[in-house]
């Protein structure tokens, strides 16, 4: 045996030794070839006790396995010893969970019937929820005036009714996402949660109103009647409450995607004071009223600066005073409440587009007012805000519209006084000016009224690009008109005088 070895051993060294020296000097490498393969043979080691680690684990994990699918078939034993009384075999870890045993049928009828149970559970879940919403629907249509706490409690609950349906939805690891759908239960909360939102929201917004007229509005708001002052910062504290319950659960709005402010960021109660110029407005100016012109922009640009005279003054005097220690204390109220107003004004714009568009010349009327009702925020109210005339005027179809006006009307006023006899005379007699003074003839004066009416109108342009827009669309073709019809009537003339210098040449003196 040991011989054997012997020969095994010898034949393994020469098969290693013909293999790796061809000559006999590159015998001269066997040790450095010698640790290249003890380090081969290391790693081949590791390998193999990394191997065995992973089987080892493999079979843990097997085990695991099968003794939770044991556990999991005792549990719905129980289950079922609780729901139909006691095993006949109470030696139950004697049993066998193999495939086809009696055992297993019997699990397999349990497991159908834990199934059924599991539904009851959630059907009965599913039923409290509907009757805690319905509940929370009856108590936020109460009566604000009289149960504002209760009203406010509502939308509190009904913020945390659809918080604990995330939750739990969460836990149990299946929230659907948006694109795959969601269930009947999570639209209903979400339905629900926007209709008693809404609901609690207009009746505050309808109470704030009520308490506006009461101090005078659409006057000067008069606060020398204590008590329509006290209703007002009822109604007012109220939407701030409302405001407050919203910032809180806005973490849990975002997750189920749901807006309720229509992607506005302002504060509630400031925006439904808005609501109030929104509605005057919208009655005067954008209904068939005579009031509602869009060659008149003055109208409705000068009631809205009225309107707001009569509020800034107890913005400033009294509800500042009211957000004093809220969050929202470091706030410019009259600042915020002037921003609120813009979009108003944007939208009589937009109302008027189509007016605009048909006749051009009606919008630097309407530049110019707005670059004066800005230059009165600014001043007198010290706005800082978005521009109005400047989101105006990036209108490009607008913009246009106006300066093929320019042009067109420009134009139209050049010819027709071309076409006047003596045009070209001059405006004053010779006696009148000077050898040496300009002769300005008739067409050059109305060319000059002309080219400085169009900078007027285009002066109060804020954007330097808009006015060399409208310059070399309208003016220059005026300038350079009546320099070509100049040249014209100075070629003309040579023409005549040098006809006439021939025919006169061979006349006697």
């Amino acid at each position: 045996m040991l011989e054997t070895d012997t020969g095994e051993t010898l034949e393994s060294v020469r098969q290693f030794l013909d293999g790796h020296f061809s000559t006999l000097e590159s015998l001269e490498l066997v040790d450095e070839l010698l640790r290249d393969e003890e380090e081969t043979n290391a790693l081949l080691d590791e390998e193999l006790k990394a191997a065995e680690n992973a089987t080892q684990a493999l079979r843990q994990e097997a085990g695991a396995v099968a003794e939770k699918v044991r556990a999991e078939s005792l549990r719905l034993i129980d289950i079922h010893s609780e729901i139909v009384g006691s095993t006949a075999d109470d030696d139950v870890s004697a049993w066998q969970f193999r495939e086809g045993t009696e055992i297993m049928s019997l699990v397999a009828v349990l497991a159908a019937e834990l199934q059924s149970y599991e539904r009851l559970k959630r059907s009965k879940e599913y039923i409290d929820i509907v009757v805690d919403v319905e509940q929370t629907k009856v108590q936020a249509k109460e009566d604000l005036a009289r149960s504002k706490q209760g009203v406010l409690a509502a939308c509190i609950h009904a913020f945390e009714i659809l918080s604990t349906s995330i939750s739990s939805q969460d836990v149990k690891g299946s929230y659907v996402a948006e694109e795959q759908g969601e269930s009947n239960l999570e639209s209903y909360i979400k339905q629900s949660v926007k209709q008693i939102w809404e609901h609690v929201e207009a009746a505050a917004g309808d109470a704030l109103k009520k308490s506006l007229a009461k101090l005078g509005w659409p006057k000067k708001l008069d606060m020398s009647s204590t008590p329509a002052v006290v209703d007002f910062d009822d109604r007012f504290s109220t939407l701030m409450s409302l405001d407050r319950i919203l910032t809180d659960a806005q973490g849990t709005l975002d997750r189920c995607r749901i807006d309720l402010r229509r992607g506005r960021a302002s504060l509630l109660p400031l925006e439904h004071m808005a609501k109030a110029v929104d509605m005057r407005m919208r009655y005067h100016f954008e209904t068939d009223r005579e009031t509602n012109r869009a060659d008149k922009p003055e109208w409705w640009l000068s009631q809205v600066l009225a309107m707001l005279q009569n509020v800034v003054p107890f913005l400033e005097a009294h509800v500042q005073w009211l957000y004093d220690g809220t969050a929202s204390r470091d706030l410019d109220v009259r600042n915020e409440f002037i921003a609120l107003l813009l979009p108003i004004v944007q939208r009589k714009l937009a109302y008027d587009r189509p007016a605009y568009l048909k006749a051009g010349m009606i919008i630097p009327g309407v530049v110019k007012e707005l670059a004066d009702f800005e230059h009165t925020l600014q001043q007198v109210y010290f706005f800082e805000g978005s521009s109005v005339l400047g989101e105006f005027l990036a209108d490009t179809a607008v913009f246009e519209a106006w300066i093929e006006a320019e042009r067109s009307a420009a134009i139209s006023s050049y010819m027709s006084t071309v076409a006047e006899p003596g045009a070209f005379d001059p405006v004053y007699e010779s006696d009148v000016l000077n050898p040496d003074d300009p002769k300005p003839t008739l067409i050059s004066e109305k060319v000059v009224l002309l080219v400085e009416d169009i900078a007027e109108r285009y002066a109060v342009v804020p954007s330097c690009m808009l006015r060399l827009q409208i310059l070399s669309t309208a003016q220059f073709p005026i300038v350079i008109a009546i320099v070509e019809d100049v040249e014209a009537e100075i070629d003309e003339f040579s023409r005549v005088s040098l006809a006439f210098i021939r025919n006169t040449a061979g006349i006697p003196s």
